[in-house]
């Protein structure tokens, strides 16, 4: 049984190198570094290139104005909640105040963090309540709002 390597060998011109004029020469050695490398795309082109973008545009396009609001509010919500909690880990982790001021203002960090989960569930019963109103029943869709 006889193995055929050419296919994973580089593709060859079939004109020798010598014949090539300067022009032919030059463009050549173009496309040589070109095909050398590799293309990277960035997350937002491999998005783009793998259509979630567009799925995600026609979710959005499938809820109401005002429910994309919310939902846009509620990541902003949950967004601020992850900094604030990692605020709060930093300054549990300083030692640069007094225990007393520590202890007060870790307590007053939780409090500002349990208000702004507060307003997450309220505004989840409120996309809920709004997706309700508008008839929109899709299992998806409302994952997809309130996920």
């Amino acid at each position: 049984m006889s193995v055929n390597f050419l296919i994973h060998s580089p593709a060859r011109s079939a004109i020798p190198e010598k014949v090539l004029d300067p022009d032919t020469e030059k463009s050549s050695q173009a496309e040589q570094s070109s095909q050398a490398q590799p293309v990277r795309l960035s997350e937002e082109e491999m998005a783009k290139l793998s259509g979630e973008e567009a799925k995600k545009e026609q979710d959005e396009a499938a809820l109401p104005e005002h429910i994309q609001k919310m939902v846009e509010k509620l990541e902003e919500l949950r967004e601020k909640i992850k900094e604030e909690q990692e605020l709060l880990d930093k300054l549990k982790a300083s030692d640069s105040y007094p225990e007393e001021m520590k202890a007060e203002l870790v307590v007053q960090k939780l409090e500002y963090i349990m208000a702004m989960q507060n307003q997450v569930i309220e505004l989840t019963k409120n996309i809920q309540d709004a997706l309700k109103e508008a008839g929109i029943t899709d299992p998806g869709i409302l994952l997809k709002a309130l996920a």
